[in-house]
C-alpha cells in the first residue's frame, strides 16, 4: 500500500522549516563522506572482508562513475559474519572518530541496518528525533542469507515484513509527535496519513520494549546460517525482503567499478541489481522526481 510507503514519500516532499543544502554544502557533505568511505573501506580491506557498494551508489558509479549529481549518502552491503569483524577492528581503529549504531546493540537504536556516524557533525534527519549522536552517516545493510527451499524461505519473508513493519511502527509511536509535525508541514496527504496510521499500529505494541523488539526483529533476519545459500535478501533495504531478493551469484563476486576516482567493489550482476531496485535506471529523473534526503536544525558539517 503506497500509503504505508513513508520512506519514499519524505524522500520525494518538500518540507517547510527544514535544511536545504546549498551547492557549496553539498559539495562539502560528498567529500566528508567521500573520507569516511575511505576509513571505512581501508579497515574492511584490511581485514579482507567482501563488501560491495549498495543502492544509490551502485547507481551513481555505473551512470556518474561517482556520486549521484544530487546525491548525499553512501551504502554498504556486508553479510552478518563479515560486519561483526568489521564492528570490533573499526572500533579499536576509530573509536574517537566515529559513533557505531548496530540494531539490538546500540540502546534507542531503532533501525534494522547499522550505521557509521561522524563525530563533531550533526546531521539530523527524521530517523534521529530521538537520537543525540546524530552525525553524518554511512548505512551498512545486512546480505542476509535465506532459504533455498521454497517454504522455509516463504516463513522467513514473512517474518522480517512482519518484524520490519511492527518496528517501524512502534519507532513511529515513539517518535509521533516529531514525524506528525513534519507529516503535516510536507503538504502530503499520502505522508501524514501513512505516519497517523504507523502511529496508531505502534500504539498497540507500545508495551513493548523497542530495544528488546529491534532485538527479536534483528534475529529473525539473520535466523539462516547457511553462508552457502543459493538466496541473499536484504530485508531492511528500500525493497524489504521480497523486492530484494536474488541469488547470491548476482552479489558475489563483486566486480570493481569506478566511485570518485577510487576502484571499488559491486555486485556482480549490476544490471540486475540496478533494475530490480530502480527499474529504467539509466534514465535521468527530471528535478522534480529526484530523491532528497530531509535534514533537520541543528545542522552542523564543519
Amino acid at each position: 500500500m503506497a500509503v504505508l510507503n513513508t520512506s519514499d514519500a519524505i524522500r520525494h516532499s518538500h518540507i517547510e522549516g527544514c535544511v536545504t543544502l546549498s551547492e557549496d554544502e553539498l559539495h562539502k557533505m560528498q567529500s566528508r563522506l567521500l573520507a569516511m568511505l575511505d576509513d571505512i573501506t581501508g579497515v574492511l580491506d584490511e581485514c579482507g572482508i567482501q563488501y560491495t557498494l549498495g543502492g544509490g551508489s551502485v547507481l551513481g558509479a555505473v551512470r556518474h562513475k561517482g556520486f549521484i549529481p544530487w546525491d548525499d549518502d553512501i551504502d554498504i552491503n556486508i553479510s552478518r559474519y563479515g560486519f561483526d569483524v568489521f564492528a570490533k577492528a573499526f572500533r579499536e581503529k576509530f573509536d574517537d572518530k566515529y559513533w557505531l549504531h548496530i540494531p539490538g546493540v546500540t540502546e534507542g537504536y531503532a533501525l534494522l541496518f547499522p550505521q557509521i556516524r561522524l563525530k563533531g557533525t550533526s546531521v539530523r534527519t527524521r530517523d534521529d528525533l530521538n537520537n543525540d549522536e546524530c552525525g553524518l552517516c554511512i548505512d551498512m545493510f545486512y546480505m542476509e542469507n535465506t532459504y533455498d527451499g521454497f517454504l522455509r524461505r516463504t516463513i522467513h519473508g514473512i517474518g522480517c515484513q512482519y518484524y520490519g513493519f511492527i518496528t517501524s511502527c512502534r519507532k513511529f509511536y515513539r517518535d509521533r509527535k516529531g514525524l506528525t509535525d513534519l507529516a503535516s508541514r510536507s503538504g502530503s496527504r499520502a505522508l501524514l496519513a501513512g505516519t497517523r496510521f504507523k502511529t496508531v499500529v505502534g500504539w498497540l505494541y507500545s508495551l513493548r520494549d523497542i530495544d528488546k523488539l529491534v532485538r527479536k526483529a534483528d534475529r529473525w533476519n539473520g535466523r539462516c546460517m547457511n553462508n552457502d545459500s543459493r538466496y541473499v535478501t536484504f530485508p531492511a533495504g528500500r525493497r524489504h525482503f521480497w523486492g530484494e531478493l536474488r541469488e547470491r551469484s548476482t552479489m558475489l563476486p563483486s566486480v570493481p567499478l569506478e566511485f570518485e576516482e577510487r576502484l571499488l567493489p559491486c555486485p556482480h550482476d549490476t544490471d540486475s541489481y540496478l533494475r530490480q531496485l530502480y527499474g529504467e535506471y539509466l534514465a535521468i529523473p527530471s528535478e522534480d522526481n529526484r530523491e532528497a534526503h530531509i535534514y533537520l536544525e541543528p545542522f552542523i558539517l564543519p
